[in-house]
């Protein structure tokens, strides 16, 4: 097993027994594959290569408790979305508004719209058996560690500027040897881990990086992709729980280091492993002492739809932000542009910012607006229009005051 030091800095002054936060936490974990046969990404599953799980956290402050939870499946639009929210927080005994699910967005999984009914139900139930269990099993934690490191060559602009302005587009897995010559462009590099220890003791780590995830896909195999193989490797390595959650990847790929072989996919499993291994490394803990919960609810420009009468109408969609300890983790929609995780980290420079995005859906890509004028895929698989930006950039502003 490999050994993990971290650094602990202690706050100044005494903390009566009565006067210390009583945080609690507890791990969960239940199984999200499809069968064989079921769609994902529009064909069906011939091999499950490895299992699709839902992973995540029950946080109880006094009994108030709130649920984050990274889900192995391409994306949950309003229907999976609000499906297995609703779900988890009957089964914590907690609102839905103190619940956040996100998509870890691998390919190789079902997609919202390929999704049974039947399949949705026996998912749903069996997270909701398993947050159901991890209430009975809190237990206290007593520092939040925090800790980044930079992963080598995985990630991408997939918006490769081309003659006259034109976008050219890198996708996760890319052949054309001229656009992965291209330079990385825009990315936020760090992997940001969070750990929950009690005492020196590491509970479970929650990892966040901001990238599609993919290798290959569409070939009828089911499995986790590059975070899964990763968060395996660790959880062996140290015999703790690893969640994983994508932050905002929208428009980051790994197409740049990726020509879809099967040598290029085992090197980005080994560089996002050895850049989480560097991050729990580099992990300073603090005492635990705060825990709070901060909704900002967000309703996105409508979309009009061609040959429909009137445009698509979006209900507020819920953003969240948590404060742990040294931590602020914010939790977003859609599919958002790395240029909003890198606002929310510059709106809180003192503080250690962690952006988990794939939460419902529904609203398909956070674009910049600049991106509707200049082309490339996103745009196309948007479900919203400008002004996209200025809304959800004021949105995240008021989320980190």
């Amino acid at each position: 097993m490999r050994v993990f030091s971290i650094l602990f800095v202690v706050g100044c002054g005494q903390v009566r027994d009565d006067d210390r936060p009583n945080l609690k936490v507890a791990y969960f974990q239940s199984d999200a594959t499809p069968p064989v046969g079921h769609p994902v990404f529009g064909k069906p599953i011939r091999v499950i290569e490895e299992p699709l799980l839902l992973k995540g956290v029950v946080l109880d402050d006094r009994g108030t408790r709130y649920v984050l939870a990274a889900l192995d499946w391409c994306t949950t639009r309003t229907r999976a979305y609000e499906a297995f929210r609703r779900a988890l927080a009957q089964a914590a005994a907690t609102r839905e508004s103190s619940v956040a699910v996100q998509c870890v967005h691998t390919h190789s999984a079902p997609f919202d719209g390929d999704i049974t009914d039947e399949f949705l139900k026996e998912s749903t139930d069996r997270a909701a058996a398993a947050v159901r269990d991890a209430v009975t099993r809190l237990g206290t934690f007593t520092h939040v560690g925090a800790g980044r490191a930079k992963v080598e060559e995985f990630a991408s602009n997939r918006r490769v500027p081309g003659k006259e302005g034109k976008i050219r587009v890198r996708y996760s897995a890319t052949k054309d040897a001229s656009l992965r010559a291209e330079p990385e462009g825009l990315v936020d590099p760090w992997l940001r881990t969070i750990t929950l220890l009690h005492g020196a003791r590491p509970l479970l780590r929650m990892h966040y990086y901001a990238s599609h995830p993919q290798s290959f896909y569409g070939d009828g195999r089911c499995h986790p992709d590059t975070p899964g193989w990763a968060r395996a490797r660790l959880e062996k390595e140290e015999g703790i729980p690893h969640v994983y959650f994508t932050g905002c990847g929208g428009n980051i790929t790994a197409g740049k280091y990726n020509d879809g072989s099967p040598e290029a996919r085992a090197r980005l499993i080994d560089r996002l492993t050895e850049g989480m291994r560097r991050s729990v490394a580099g992990t300073v803990a603090h005492e635990a002492r705060t825990l709070h919960w901060r909704i900002v609810p967000v309703r996105f420009p409508a979309m009009q739809v061609a040959g429909a009468t009137c445009p698509i109408v979006w209900p507020p969609i819920e953003l969240s932000r948590l404060t742990l300890g040294p931590a602020e983790i914010v939790h977003l929609p859609g599919e958002p542009f790395v240029e909003y995780q890198l606002f929310a980290q510059e709106r809180r420079p003192d503080r250690f910012v962690a952006v988990a995005g794939y939460g419902d859906g529904g609203p398909g890509y956070l674009c910049t607006d600049a991106a509707y004028g200049e082309g490339g895929y996103e745009p196309t698989a948007s479900r919203v229009v400008p002004p996209i930006e200025s809304v959800l950039k004021a949105a995240i502003a008021e989320l980190l005051k």
